[in-house]
């Protein structure tokens, strides 16, 4: 990568916004979901997670993966990060 591509932002590295980079809807990954739900109360719905994630301030990659998620009952962050999975 040259200095004028890292100057410019044509380089990102392959980076999740959540991650520093520009950002892919599709790749929220839920390590990255579960720090920014850092504080959630389970059980926990669909909605009650997206608010948490914009209170945290979650990046719109993040946002778009809990937007996309089955609105039911979340016990645990296993049980998000399995969400994740299915959703990917």
């Amino acid at each position: 990568m040259t200095d004028q591509e890292k100057k410019d932002g044509r380089y990102t590295s392959g980076l999740k916004s959540s991650e520093g980079g520009r950002g892919d809807p599709e790749k929220a990954s839920p390590a990255a979901i579960e720090r920014y739900l850092k504080g959630m109360k389970y059980p926990a719905n669909k909605d009650d997670l997206i608010n948490k994630a914009k209170e945290n301030e979650a990046p719109s990659d993040l946002m778009s993966v809990l937007k996309r998620f089955t609105d039911h009952q979340y016990h645990s962050p296993i049980d998000v990060s399995k969400e994740v999975k299915e959703v990917e």
